[in-house]
């Protein structure tokens, strides 16, 4: 799985669900950008 955020590759680090689709991060901080607005790195399908 890819990090939404920096791109990195990433078996194991930090979770969220957002509209129902499970995201991982290899840090807490890429996971703080996403939540602070998780739209500039999710596209609508």
């Amino acid at each position: 799985m890819k990090d939404p955020v920096c791109g990195m590759d990433i078996q194991k680090g930090e979770e969220i669900t957002h509209k129902g689709k499970q995201y991982k991060f290899c840090s807490a901080a890429c996971r703080w950008a996403f939540e602070s607005n998780p739209d500039q790195f999710v596209e609508d399908k």
